[in-house]
């Protein structure tokens, strides 16, 4: 008796654990479609930007070289100065070249000697002439070797003033010692000290920069961006600059130069790139500030979107989003993708009203 009665408790009390594990696994259950948060769609312009990093420097910058070589002597304008052009920036001092000086002296005095002959010359083969002693022919001969004595002197002369004073007289305009600015603008650079050396630029030297002028109205933004940036860039793209040196201004840009050959940094394919900037009024831009411009390279605006997270994609890789229904179940919608910034990506087969379910929630969205 006592056996039997064992086991039927031992039966009710399986009958009870049964019971309740059921029942515990369709409450769990339950919570569990109920723990689920939605997020529904929203109107959107989803943009696909790249960032270029590099420097604010002048469209043009030129640069001051001598036409004669020496020392400065004076310097009339300091880094940062607007010039006009014609302004006066240096002198230079000619250091005469001592066996140079000697030459050219040693040159004047033969070419006085010849001088005086053939003026001997000529005169006594004239006075013949008149006579008619000898013919035209050789009068006229005498006549051109004096004046070929003469020239003779005036280019020795002429030679010894490019010793001495760096210029012969007549050719200030072609060489100086005063170095003067040949454009508008701000000094940039001004590379020199009185009592420098400097060299003439000529077809085998590049000479002595005196300094570098540039108009700082005229400034671009030099960087660089990846090929597969590169690759979807077109001439005249706006971009949006920001200057590391100037928090509070955003400068406007178009795009105006992409490199037709790369180059190879650190494994990964670089090419340069240059954008006009549009400076305010008021705003001054210094050349070397560093820099990062934003270009927008695909744009859809006012779209409808859903965040990516939000996604899901079945075994054939396709995506689908599950939305609330009515009755408190989910279903499944297939949906098409458009442009994506990485976060938010445009969809269609929805409306804005659907609740989607948000399958993967993350700390921040429970919150």
């Amino acid at each position: 008796m006592k056996k039997k009665i064992l086991k039927i408790s031992l039966i009710v009390i399986f009958i009870a654990l049964l019971i309740f594990c059921i029942s515990y696994i369709i409450k769990a259950n339950s919570n569990k479609s109920e723990k689920f948060l939605t997020e529904t769609p929203l109107i959107k312009t989803i943009e696909i930007k790249s960032i270029a990093t590099g420097k604010i420097n002048p469209k043009e910058k030129i640069e001051i070289k001598p036409n004669i070589s020496g020392i400065i002597k004076e310097i009339y304008v300091k880094e940062g100065d607007q010039v006009e052009v014609g302004q006066l920036i240096a002198t230079i001092k000619v250091v005469p070249v001592v066996a140079t000086v000697n030459s050219t002296m040693q040159s004047i005095n033969s070419a006085k000697i010849q001088l005086s002959n053939q003026k001997r010359i000529f005169e006594r083969e004239k006075l013949l002439f008149i006579q008619g002693v000898i013919s035209k022919q050789e009068y006229e001969n005498a006549e051109t070797q004096y004046k070929l004595a003469k020239q003779t002197l005036n280019q020795a002369e002429k030679e010894y003033d490019i010793a001495t004073k760096g210029v012969a007289s007549g050719l200030e305009n072609l060489a100086s010692i005063q170095i003067r600015s040949t454009t508008k603008g701000m000094i940039l650079a001004l590379p020199i000290e009185v009592g420098n050396q400097v060299i003439e630029a000529n077809t085998f030297n590049a000479g002595t920069t005196i300094a570098t002028i540039a108009d700082i109205n005229k400034m671009i933004f030099e960087g660089k961006v990846d090929e597969s940036d590169a690759g979807m860039m077109k001439i005249g793209m706006p971009m949006n600059i920001v200057i590391g040196a100037l928090q509070d201004e955003k400068l406007q840009g178009n795009l105006s130069f992409i490199a037709p050959q790369g180059y190879d940094e650190n494994g990964a394919v670089k090419y340069n790139i240059k954008a006009d900037l549009k400076i305010p009024n008021g705003v001054l831009i210094r050349a070397g500030y560093s820099a990062n411009a934003e270009i927008v390279l695909n744009e859809r605006k006012d779209v409808l979107s859903v965040r990516e997270a939000l996604v899901q994609f079945d075994e054939q890789n396709k995506p689908f989003v599950e939305i609330l229904q009515p009755n408190g179940e989910y279903k499944k919608q297939d949906i098409t993708l458009g442009l994506s910034d990485g976060l938010y990506v445009e969809v269609h087969e929805i409306n804005i009203n659907d609740k989607i379910k948000i399958w993967n929630a993350s700390e921040e969205d429970n919150k």
